[in-house]
Formats: structure tokens, sequence, C-alpha cells
């Protein structure tokens, strides 16, 4: 696979997947926006963040970059809600207005507006390749096959993102060469993804520490699978739990966590967080994934202190597919 570099889109027009799939919010009044819909803005700019380095680098070298992703799932439709207007202003925001009104930085409308896109329609991929001469992806969540990750690259010269190949070396290293002991913690509540994951990662970790929802699956795991005990409303790991766990997650060497222990929209944070404090505070090599996570450490103002320990991977389902196949169809489409 090869990585994005000066050299690869000198001079070039470069089409450039990021992931822009963000949480968006309605601001002011809904009577000032267009077709009778407010403005919105972007409240978690972590994705946004992690493809900036390669927009950068395609800025200072390129004849021209031009940016597409998706946001939501609008089916085919357009859906003003869903629009990448918050998107633009967010850039505007990095200090990217000359690039933006000069017209060397563009950014398509979200591309799951044409059914074309979620289908992996190939003349949908043509009418997108017509914008440049290469083509660069930086969008390591939207695994699946699509017109704009796994088709494109079939139709024009092409190279992984800085933080995409970041994605596939750390998590690589996990499969292939992990620090032991490897500890991987999962949680959530998408049970029919974590379910063949954790089947397989035990194969790899040496311990594997479950809660949320897969808790009353436990007769299906294996003897390195640790499955928590609930509180009594069922929303929360106990505290035997926790201490327990503490001791595992000091003496880990490497240690995966995806999801949260219980039901933190709820407000029932005490497990989640607690397995945060203990993964911050031991010196294993971390790495962190899944959107219901990362949003827990924002909002629990966590998220900062991480990024300066563990790697924060910009896709929960596409890690845990990564390391439960080894590839991803996007990475098979860039080789």
């Amino acid at each position: 696979m090869q990585v994005v570099s000066s050299d690869l889109v000198l001079g070039k027009k470069v089409l450039l997947r990021l992931d822009l799939d963000v949480p968006l919010r309605q601001v002011g009044d809904a009577r000032q926006g267009t077709q009778g819909h407010g403005q919105f803005e972007v409240i978690d700019d972590f994705r946004l963040k992690a493809g900036l380095e390669t927009v950068y680098l395609c800025l200072e070298h390129a004849k021209q970059v031009i940016i597409m992703g998706h946001i939501g799932r609008p089916m085919g439709r357009e859906v003003p809600e869903l629009s990448v207007k918050p998107i633009y202003g967010w850039f505007l925001s990095q200090g990217l207005a000359p690039h933006l009104e000069g017209g060397r930085l563009k950014l398509l409308e979200n591309l799951r507006f044409e059914e074309g896109e979620e289908k992996a329609d190939l003349g949908y991929a043509k009418e997108l390749a017509k914008y440049g001469d290469f083509f660069v992806n930086e969008a390591f969540a939207s695994f699946h096959p699509a017109a704009s990750t796994t088709v494109l690259p079939t139709l024009l010269p092409h190279a992984a993102g800085l933080h995409f190949a970041k994605e596939v070396e750390k998590l690589t290293k996990i499969r292939i060469n992990p620090h032991h002991p490897l500890v991987v913690i999962v949680g959530g509540a998408k049970k029919e993804d974590k379910i063949p994951f954790i089947q397989e990662i035990s194969k790899i970790a040496d311990q594997v520490l479950v809660g949320g929802k897969m808790v009353s699956t436990a007769s299906n795991f294996t003897a390195n699978v640790l499955v928590a005990t609930l509180n009594e409303d069922g929303l929360d790991i106990t505290e035997e739990t926790i201490n327990s766990w503490k001791e595992i997650i000091k003496a880990a060497g490497m240690i995966v966590w995806n999801g949260p222990m219980g039901r933190v929209e709820e407000g029932k944070i005490a497990g989640t967080k607690a397995v945060a404090e203990a993964i911050s505070e031991s010196w294993a090599e971390v790495i962190i994934g899944g959107g219901d996570t990362v949003g827990f450490l924002a909002k629990e103002g966590l998220l900062e202190k991480f990024e300066h320990q563990a790697f924060i991977s910009t896709g929960g389902g596409a890690m845990l597919e990564f390391l439960s196949k080894g590839t991803l169809p996007t990475i098979e489409a860039l080789k």
C-alpha cells in the first residue's frame, strides 16, 4: 500500500476522501436557515483533525485539492440537515479561507446524496474521477465498499492518507507483534458486530474484558474472556469487577479499548470512567477506537490527555473489522 507523499501529489489535482461523518447540531433560529432548516455546526471534530496533516501536505504540493466524503445516511436523497456546509465552516475556522476562496481547496457535497455512492456504482465513480487525476483515501472509518473508496482507486493512481497508514500500522502490530500481556477491553451495545470480534481477538489476546450488552452472552466465550458482572439495575459494571480489572490493566503491555462499560448516555458512567482512569495510569501501549468511547472521553475532558498517551482510531467498526480479518475492502483497493 502506497502512502501519500509530496512527490506523488506534486502538481496534481488530488481527490481526497476524508472522514466527514462527524456529529452536528442545529444552532440559531431555524427561520434563518435555508429550506426551513436552521444552521448546523460541528460538535466533535476529532475525525476532521485526524485528516488535517494530509490536507496540508496536499495543499502544499498539489495543484488543487478536492475534498469529498459523507455525513449520515441520506439513502441517495438530498437531505439539507446532512449537507457538508458545516464542514466548510469548520475548514474556514482552521485558517483555510484563502485556499477555499481561491479555489485551490474545494469541498464536494455529501456523496451519499447520490445512490451510486453506497452501491459502489462504476458510473458514479467515473463521474467523481473527472474532478482529479490522483486519489488519496484518508477515510479509514469508511471501510465498506463504495464508489468513492473502493471503485475510484481502480480508475486513478492512488495512495493512502497519512493517518490512514498509521491506522493500518498500529492495528497490524496488534495482530502480528503485540506487547504482552495484550489486554482487550470491549463494551458498547452493538452485539452483532462485537461478539464475532471477541471470538476472534480472544485467539490473539492474553485477556479480553467484556462489559456492556455483551455480558448476556458469557457462555459463548473462551476461558481468557472475563465477563463483567452488572449492577442491580443492569446498566453498569460492578465495583467488584472494576477492582479486579484494574489489576489486569495495570499489568498490561498493550491495551486495546473499544466501547463504554455501561449506558453512559443515561448517566451510568462510573465503570467506563474507572476503566479510562486505570488505562491512563498504566504503562501500556494503548489503542482506543469507537465513536462512543471517543465521545465519552471528550465529554469527560479526558480526550486531550489520551491523545498524548494513546493512538486513537477514527473508526470503531473499521478497527474491529481489521483486527478480526487483517484487512478491509478499502485497504485491498489501495494495493
